[in-house]
């Protein structure tokens, strides 16, 4: 119904990011055609029956858009061997949701650095590559997740849906989040 709010799932670790969560939330709802969904402020439709992991990816298949926010903070793992935050950005890449990312600026340095060890010359993975945490960036699948939202695996000239923008500070992130979602009949038209 175009007078019905557009559910946007925010996708993000949490840790050490809380107030900012919650800054990014605020800013959206303030455009008024959206119902902001977010583990953090405790508005994803929860279903006591499931594990916290399924109601994530549950909130992702019920959403309308997402806006994935990849930190140098891998987040938590729970179920699987990926974390929370990665199994949604992964869910809504494979639902083919309107999705919009944004990446910290250390992960493309890290992912053009480690790229030499990670991976041969024929772009297979090297062997005896291992990665250990650092204040920089606490764990590698940061990169591959990374790489999943740009579609790396696809050939540049067939990517649709891989748009991920940087930041480096919160500035940066209310910027990109004012360009694509203050105009809501805007995101309205993409979502339908």
């Amino acid at each position: 119904m175009p007078g019905d709010k557009l559910k946007i799932m925010v996708a993000t670790t949490v840790y050490g990011f809380s107030d900012q969560i919650e800054q990014i939330c605020a800013t959206i709802d303030s455009y008024g055609g959206y119902e902001v969904w977010n583990s953090h402020l405790k508005t994803i439709p929860v279903n006591p029956d499931i594990s916290n992991a399924e109601n994530c990816l549950n909130a992702v298949e019920n959403c309308d858009l997402l806006l994935g926010i990849i930190r140098p903070r891998y987040g938590a793992v729970i179920d699987g061997n990926i974390s929370i935050t990665h199994q949604e950005i992964r869910k809504a890449i494979e639902l083919r949701k309107p999705r919009w990312f944004i990446a910290h600026r250390d992960i493309t340095i890290a992912r053009k650095l480690l790229k030499q060890y990670r991976f041969d010359n024929d772009g297979n993975p090297a062997t005896g590559f291992s990665y250990k945490p650092t204040a920089v960036m606490d764990d590698i699948r940061i990169v591959d997740l990374y790489n999943e939202a740009i579609l790396n695996d696809i050939q540049p000239e067939d990517r649709v849906g891989h748009w991920v923008d940087e930041f480096f500070k919160m500035g940066d992130i209310l910027r990109c989040v004012q360009t694509q979602f203050q105009d809501v009949n805007r995101v309205r038209e993409i979502v339908n």
